[in-house]
């Protein structure tokens, strides 16, 4: 059993500290623990009702993950405070990856793409990325949230290893979504929204999609054409429908992306 207060006692030290979320390592070395908080207050509290905690979802989400030999970060417990049957704090435990930083941050650090070994690592990182998301939605998950805060990058960037951090809107389907309308929305969020075309430039979204792909041009082809010309309003409609379709109703997805 966890004993977080001993591990907070040998070491303590805050990540995130807001409102709503924080987040903390416990502990040292090889026994270290991050520890997150989640809070809901007004129409957040309200929206619990009849759910799991965000906790629990996203424990599960890192098991099923885990589960499929996907890198990410290995959930160890999680707790949840309810008041009058809506939660009203939740926290998740997980196992601490040293030596990490979130892609986003490698992707700032990483801004003069001239630099053939700057452009080298970042073309690396696109790779890792699209395999990652591969990996993802052969095991029937859909992300959720694939955007470059979500993910770590292990060592050096140049190495290009990356492990999942964030998961509480990820989908469980238990069978393979290449194809799938869902599969386009975690690709967008992925790499073809306008953020994360400041993140990506269009050879690392295409190399992104390669690896994705893993060489099926035909479907490198339909992806990029479906998500180049999508506009946000329908990506937001479209994700908010396949979260009641598949995440409430559970239905199964369809086997290829339908065109915009």
């Amino acid at each position: 059993m966890l004993d977080l207060a001993r591990l907070a006692a040998a070491h303590h030290r805050v990540l995130k500290d807001e409102p709503d979320t924080t987040v903390e390592v416990l502990g040292e070395g090889a026994g270290a623990v991050v520890r997150k908080v989640y809070r809901n207050r007004g129409s957040r509290w309200l929206q619990t009702f009849g759910r799991r905690c965000r906790a629990r979802r996203e424990f599960d989400n890192l098991t099923a993950m885990a589960a499929a030999a996907v890198p990410c970060t290995p959930p160890l417990a999680w707790s949840e405070r309810r008041r009058c049957g809506l939660v009203a704090e939740s926290t998740l435990v997980t196992g601490f990856v040293p030596g990490t930083e979130t892609l986003k941050r490698v992707l700032g650090t990483l801004s003069d793409r001239r630099d053939p070994g700057t452009a080298r690592t970042r073309a690396a990182l696109a790779t890792a990325m699209g395999r990652l998301c591969r990996h993802l939605h052969l095991a029937g998950i859909a992300w959720g949230t694939p955007m470059p805060r979500n993910a770590l990058v292990v060592g050096e960037p140049s190495a290009a290893q990356l492990v999942v951090c964030d998961t509480p809107a990820a989908l469980v389907l238990g069978r393979s979504l290449l194809g799938t309308e869902l599969a386009l929305h975690d690709l967008f969020d992925g790499a073809f929204s306008a953020s994360r075309q400041r993140d990506w430039s269009a050879v690392e979204r295409l190399r992104l999609l390669r690896a994705y792909a893993a060489g099926d041009r035909d479907l490198i082809r339909r992806c990029w054409r479906t998500l180049a010309k999508r506009p946000r309003w329908r990506h937001d409609a479209g994700r908010a429908l396949a979260m009641l379709r598949f995440g409430y109703l559970r239905r199964t997805p369809s086997p290829r992306p339908t065109k915009s």
